[in-house]
């Protein structure tokens, strides 16, 4: 038996979940495949490096929609998701729903999540020679920043269900 509530609008967490998943997978790939693209045969590695390359970029976007999803739920008050409940109020001007993007340990996951994703951007404009070594640690550092904010994430859920 399931329990609906008047007003309440779960679509967003779904669209975040799915959000993640695609960050997630996108950024193993990434990471996987630059990889092979240092260490595999030389005939193969310029594939590679174009399947990391793209693969970065499909995690990019997901990064950017769970961003635009968490936004929207701060700026409308979607309190039935515990990090706005947790973090945000009504009562609270502009320029503080904007910080509390980042005042949990989630946010502040996705925060650094941003920042790796703009250098491995600036680094695929301008890295050379050295990108898929270096896109490689980055790619791999994203897989478990991805990793460690969607389990933060879960084991609030948990907590909460628990009390």
């Amino acid at each position: 038996m399931t329990i609906n509530y008047v007003g309440e609008n779960l679509e967003l967490g779904k669209w975040g979940h799915i959000a993640v998943l695609i960050s997630f997978v996108f950024a193993a790939l990434s990471a996987v495949s630059y990889y092979f693209s240092v260490e595999g045969k030389e005939e193969e590695k310029e594939s590679w490096r174009k399947i990391g390359r793209y693969s970065f970029y499909t995690h990019a976007f997901g990064i950017a929609l769970i961003v635009g999803i968490l936004f929207y739920m701060l700026f409308n008050h979607h309190y039935e998701y515990l990090y706005v409940w947790k973090h945000s109020s009504n009562e609270m001007p502009l320029r503080y729903i904007l910080s509390c993007f980042w005042e949990g340990q989630e946010g502040s996951f996705l925060l650094w999540t941003i920042w790796h994703v703009v250098l491995g951007i600036v680094l695929l404009l301008t890295a050379k020679k050295w990108e898929a070594p270096v896109m490689a640690i980055i790619a791999a550092v994203q897989v478990f920043l991805v990793v460690g904010g969607y389990l933060n994430a879960k084991s609030w859920i948990r907590a909460l269900s628990q009390a």
